[in-house]
């Protein structure tokens, strides 16, 4: 199967954007009126995070690394960790106090903690550290970034899905997109060259069609969506000095 990964792409043309007068965000930021009405999800994250979705995460994950230690940057309220669990010794981290509730509510044997990534310290790497759109609500992405690459164990994979604004309907995804905690809006080989500028290499590289209909929301990972997608999965591993 491919990896989606494509030739080398220019991306020295497009600056990276982000929202301006972002400020920094807390765990106060992301409360219970965070997820019930003052964000896009506005009471449907488990609709938003359905079962399929979670599945098709693992089931690139598990191509490149079939188990071992696994840590959920951003793990909200645990559905990825709760699935994970039958693979992979698994601990969840996040900012959000309502949503660690949930998560322990969800997966209750699992170690959660509240912290942002900036400031979490384990002690310890995982082999796998997931971060789905987490990067996005962070203002200072290169010290997330930084801090990501610490967690990870040698020969760790770092995989993540983040939404991009430069599909063919990249504008109309940006007036959609009412999420104020979203500060960077980025377009895909913007991240790209992130991830490269934080050290680290691509492995994959593909396109996310994701979009609510009614009672069902899609969530497919292909590279095919790969340039038109309004969301991409990369993983990573740390790039060899």
């Amino acid at each position: 199967m491919s990896n989606g990964i494509a030739a080398p792409v220019d991306v020295s043309t497009q600056p990276a954007v982000s929202v301006p007068g972002a400020r920094i965000f807390d765990a106060r930021t992301f409360d219970e009126a965070y997820f019930t009405s003052a964000s896009n999800y506005a009471g449907k994250y488990d609709r938003y995070n359905p079962e399929h979705k979670i599945a098709g995460y693992l089931r690139e994950i598990r191509q490149l690394r079939p188990n071992g230690t696994l840590l959920d940057v951003g793990c909200a309220f645990g559905r990825l960790l709760r699935a994970a669990h039958e693979h992979y010794t698994c601990e969840g981290v996040d900012i959000s106090a309502y949503a660690l509730g949930r998560a322990r509510q969800k997966a209750p044997d699992i170690p959660l903690y509240r912290s942002s990534i900036q400031d979490f310290q384990p002690g310890r790497t995982y082999d796998v550290v997931t971060c789905f759109d987490v990067l996005e609500h962070v203002p200072d992405l290169d010290q997330a970034l930084g801090r990501l690459r610490s967690l990870m164990a040698p020969g760790g994979i770092l995989a993540m899905a983040v939404p991009v604004y430069d599909s063919p309907l990249g504008w109309l995804f940006g007036l959609i997109d009412r999420d104020p905690t979203h500060v960077h809006r980025f377009t895909r080989e913007d991240w790209l060259r992130r991830l490269g500028a934080a050290r680290f290499d691509p492995i994959v590289f593909k396109g996310i069609l994701r979009a609510p209909l009614p009672g069902y929301f899609v969530h497919a990972i292909s590279p095919v969506f790969r340039y038109v997608s309004s969301a991409i999965f990369v993983v990573s591993r740390i790039r060899k000095k």
